[in-house]
């Protein structure tokens, strides 16, 4: 009724091989560019623009929820060693950087190997362990890949504390 989200996590378990690291880097997508959060309801005929001048346009119908962006997103994939980070960290480079969404980007060194600066403010950025060095972010998402891996206590630790970092944002990403 208000918007509000009635969970705030998901948990995505397929076979070997179905894409699920891409399927993650396209969800880290939408959060950084998309009109992902309540905007309100629609009384019919409010029309949602792309920003980024892509030529997308959807016409909202009568009490259909509305979309917005999500302010400052903060994007964070998260895996075990540096390699498996690039398994969802290398779909959202792509798309950014070969796909129609690399429109979206004004500057082309805004998108690198290490991290991609967002129009209009926020960041994407790849992460392995260690845990102090991830406490007080801001993440307004995080892609916590191959999670079934996580079972030595520093990486353990290192989920505690983004999940911790995650409930700190939540209030401000949503509204």
């Amino acid at each position: 009724e208000n918007g509000r989200r009635l969970y705030d996590s998901a948990f995505l378990s397929r076979p070997k091989g179905c894409d699920k690291s891409g399927h993650g880097g396209r969800l880290g997508l939408v959060e950084a560019l998309a009109p992902c959060r309540f905007a309100g309801w629609a009384e019919g005929g409010e029309i949602y623009r792309d920003p980024w001048g892509l030529g997308f346009e959807y016409v909202y119908e009568a009490g259909e929820p509305m979309g917005r962006p999500v302010k400052a997103p903060f994007i964070r994939c998260m895996a075990t060693e540096e390699g498996q980070t690039g398994n969802v960290y290398d779909t959202i480079y792509f798309n950014l950087t070969e796909g129609p969404l690399s429109e979206a980007m004004p500057r082309r060194d805004d998108v690198g190997l290490t991290r991609v600066i967002l129009p209009g403010g926020g960041e994407i950025r790849p992460s392995t362990a260690s845990s102090a060095s991830k406490d007080g972010g801001l993440e307004t998402f995080v892609d916590f890949d191959e999670s079934h891996l996580y079972n030595t206590p520093e990486l353990r630790q290192m989920y505690a504390t983004v999940t911790r970092n995650m409930r700190k944002r939540k209030k401000s990403a949503e509204t």
